[in-house]
């Protein structure tokens, strides 16, 4: 175990001396649509049937209400992608936040990172948060070729070609 705990402690910003960027968290809060507030009561629901065992665990159980839940607080279309886009939702207010400050560092062509632990584009056709996100910036003004995802580059070769495209300012 203190094997594991030193190996921790080297991996940090601090140990190793790193500097580390200053940066101000902006919380954006986001209402819930009507459908997503329905969806929330049916989790709810489903928690009740397996908290009273008429739930087999196979069929249904915590963890997958708890991804459902992850799911629907990103976007209602993550658990049904026939589910309307709404103008309120998490998904348009990243795209406002990064169109604004895309607008206001146009001259110094900075970059802006995007991070997503849920819902990855599958170039299967569903619904994902980063195509929507993508989608929603170019019909904001965003020059499509600014834009670009870590997933498409597959190799060091193709990582490297995409990092500086991401200095130079031609991806932003």
């Amino acid at each position: 175990m203190s094997m594991f705990k030193e190996v921790a402690d080297i991996q940090t910003a601090e140990t190793l001396n790193l500097p580390t960027p200053e940066f101000e968290n902006i919380n954006v809060v986001v209402k819930p649509s009507e459908i997503q507030e329905e969806m929330v009561k049916a989790l709810g629901e489903r928690a009740e049937k397996i908290r009273s065992g008429t739930v087999d665990a196979t069929e249904d159980n915590m963890l997958k209400i708890t991804t459902d839940g992850r799911k629907l607080a990103l976007d209602q279309r993550l658990i049904n992608d026939m589910l309307p886009d709404t103008a309120n939702n998490k998904v348009s207010a990243c795209a406002e936040r990064c169109f604004k400050v895309w607008q206001e560092t146009k001259e110094q062509k900075s970059a802006q990172l995007v991070f997503c632990d849920t819902s990855t584009p599958k170039k299967d056709g569903s619904f994902n948060v980063y195509d929507a996100l993508e989608q929603k910036l170019i019909e904001k003004g965003v020059p499509e070729e600014e834009i670009a995802f870590i997933h498409d580059a597959n190799t060091d070769r193709q990582k490297a070609v995409l990092f500086s495209k991401v200095r130079s300012g031609q991806i932003r």
